[in-house]
């Protein structure tokens, strides 16, 4: 088999995984490989427990068992029909070969230069690692899964194989076999990782010809090169000081039940904190039985009536976080519901995860109680950076997901950092883009005095501050709200104002800095005539509702357009900056974590300086922008002390 597949350029290849933790690929067990190339596909079992199924025995009903006492003839309806209780019994398995013996043979596959083709490819890379004393199978790679995102940012909510499959190829996959091989027949599950491997491999051919269609395939390059970072970052893992997590598990039940006090005392009765419809009523029902609220944001049901002119009850109107900030500072029931949805879901996102157990769930008012495994293996974490996650190109992360951690300025953001740390003898090497989207706005627009506040090293907050006739906290939400598109209403909220003073700023924003807005102009006329947005790197987003007639879809696809242009070409550049200290960190220092447009690192204490150094020359050097990159590196010993 090896032997025919080095005669080709590219094969692809799955992994089907067992064990308790078959989902972490640190950990787990690969029970089927399959593989797939020109002309051909092969699986191989390596120790798959049943051979193929003999008999299903079914219990008894209560009737059935009655029956059976009295020694009646039993019939079909006797029997459970519940699949659950349903025992399987299968002939013996083949004979199957060891997997030491089956990654030796396969070594010179693995470690070849042909292409390497994936669906998911980081997963599979990485649960095959372990069989190879901890080396990942060499590149070149092509993931079908963040292809099918690149070719068109359309499909980001539908990038898992079986969709891909259904989109590309009209090929429906069987269910229900890849979650749990072991429990299945021998032939059944060889028949399913066969087709997984020859449906990967004919997907690829048709995803990188639609890159090539669309001409992004510089920007494919660049992810499976950040790929290979991303793999190497997982198997390193972020330490977790267990201590601490512990602690801060006792502060915010703490923390929480206190939250959970106010609340009831604030309003005078208790109730559901986790039912919508319940907050519903009391916020926003005319006092006296309610606290008047003018609710603005409608729910999904909301929308639909209001579309179709129905009557709006306060149920259609939503009690999300978004539509109660507003409110924070007014009221103070709102205030207090706030604060115990922040702390609940630090307790859920970061903590339970961490340490394992417990997690109430809550959907539509109804709560039930999920166990959680902990994310912890040996004292680390091993996170998920997912490369399809956002438009824009940056990633979104899971387990846990670390892009939504608080303000490192905040207490609970700092708390959470903390918990990231680095062991006796080595250090975190903490950098982070010194003010990056405001340096592409600048650079792409050409603005003079942007420019030469970055050329002079200045502070560009305090400068357009100055410019406006604001303090410098107003001028940094000034700049952020022309890069991520914020309206008047949020400006408002950040820094104070009335919305009609905030729409004053924008205006005179616009006037002071003819550049920007100029820019800003050509971006979304570009963006109008040909459908999509690129990045400075050619990264593409399809924004058809830019010439939607509807006027509030069309003001947002404008916002999107101008957003991604400068958020996305800011996420292009820290890619490249994640490819190059990579390259350039030395060895026994390693990538942990990357959040926005921060890189954390982890060096031995003898190395510290030459990865510090390393890391500035990879995020300082990309020539991209023809104003200097600046990053701002600290050596800590926890993250949160690097801000």
């Amino acid at each position: 088999m090896v032997a025919y597949y080095l005669k080709q350029d590219a094969f692809a290849f799955d992994c089907e995984t067992v064990g308790p933790r078959r989902g972490v690929s640190v950990v787990n067990e690969i029970m089927w490989l399959s593989f797939a190339t020109y002309g051909r596909g092969d699986v191989i079992p390596l120790g798959h427990p049943n051979g193929e199924l003999a008999e299903v025995i079914k219990p008894l009903t209560g009737q059935g068992a009655k029956k059976a006492e009295k020694g009646l003839k039993l019939n079909d309806v006797d029997y459970s029909k519940n699949k659950k209780l349903h025992t399987h019994v299968f002939t013996e398995p083949p004979k199957q070969l060891h997997p030491a013996e089956v990654f030796s043979a396969l070594r010179p596959l693995f470690f070849s230069d042909m292409l390497k083709v994936g669906h998911n490819l980081v997963f599979d890379l990485c649960s095959i690692t372990k069989y190879f004393d901890g080396q990942v199978p060499s590149a070149p790679y092509f993931d079908t899964m963040v292809g099918s995102f690149i070719y068109d940012n359309r499909n980001k909510n539908r990038c898992g194989l079986d969709d891909c499959l259904k989109r590309e190829l009209g090929y429906e996959m069987e269910k229900g076999v890849g979650a749990e091989v072991e429990v299945h027949p021998f032939s059944v599950v060889a028949k399913y990782a066969y087709l997984d491997a020859k449906y990967t491999f004919m997907l690829w051919k048709v995803v990188k010809e639609k890159i090539a269609k669309a001409g992004v395939e510089n920007i494919m390059a660049l992810e499976m090169d950040v790929l290979r970072v991303l793999c190497d970052m997982k198997l390193a893992g972020a330490p977790i000081d267990q201590e601490a997590l512990a602690s801060l598990h006792v502060q915010l039940e703490a923390d929480i039940e206190k939250a959970r006090e106010d609340i009831y005392r604030t309003a005078g009765v208790v109730f559901n904190i986790n039912s919508n419809r319940e907050k519903q009523y009391l916020l926003y029902s005319p006092q006296p039985s309610g606290r008047g609220l003018k609710p603005k944001i409608y729910t999904g049901k909301g929308i639909k009536k209001e579309a179709e002119g129905k009557e709006l009850t306060v149920e259609d109107y939503s009690v999300s976080a978004e539509a109660l900030e507003p409110y924070r500072d007014k009221d103070p029931l709102v205030k207090a519901m706030l604060e115990y949805a922040d702390l609940n879901k630090l307790l859920t996102t970061y903590v339970i995860p961490y340490l394992g157990g417990e997690v109430v769930r809550t959907t539509g008012g109804k709560s039930k109680v999920e166990y959680r495994d902990s994310l912890l293996v040996n004292g680390k974490v091993h996170g998920d950076f997912i490369q399809h996650g956002a438009e824009t190109g940056r990633f979104s992360s899971r387990n846990p997901n670390l892009q939504n951690v608080p303000n490192p300025a905040t207490a609970h953001g700092k708390a959470i950092r903390n918990l990231f740390y680095a062991p006796e003898g080595y250090k975190l090497v903490v950098a982070d883009y010194s003010q990056i989207e405001p340096r592409v706005i600048a650079s792409m627009s050409n603005d003079p005095i942007m420019k030469k506040n970055y050329l002079d090293g200045g502070d560009i907050y305090t400068t357009v501050g100055d410019v406006m006739g604001v303090n410098r906290a107003a001028g940094k939400v000034l700049v952020l709200s022309m890069a991520y598109g914020v309206g008047p209403d949020k400006i408002a909220r950040s820094i104070g104002c009335s919305i009609t003073e905030a729409r004053g700023l924008l205006s005179n924003f616009g006037e002071k800095f003819q550049n920007v807005s100029a820019y800003r102009a050509k971006v979304i006329g570009v963006t109008r005539k040909a459908g999509f947005v690129s990045t400075v790197l050619g990264r593409k987003r399809y924004l058809p509702e830019i010439n939607s007639r509807n006027i509030g879809e069309r003001a947002g696809a404008e916002r999107q357009a101008f957003n991604t242009r400068i958020q996305g070409s800011a996420a292009d550049i820290m890619k490249l900056a994640m490819i190059r200290a990579h390259d350039l960190i030395p060895e026994g220092a390693s990538l942990l974590l990357t959040v926005h447009d921060e890189l954390v690192t982890i060096a031995p204490d003898n190395l510290v300086e030459e990865t510090r150094e390393a890391i500035r020359e990879a995020m300082e050097g990309i020539n991209l922008l023809d104003i200097p990159l600046i990053a701002d590196i600290a050596v800590v010993q926890r993250w949160g002390e690097a801000k």
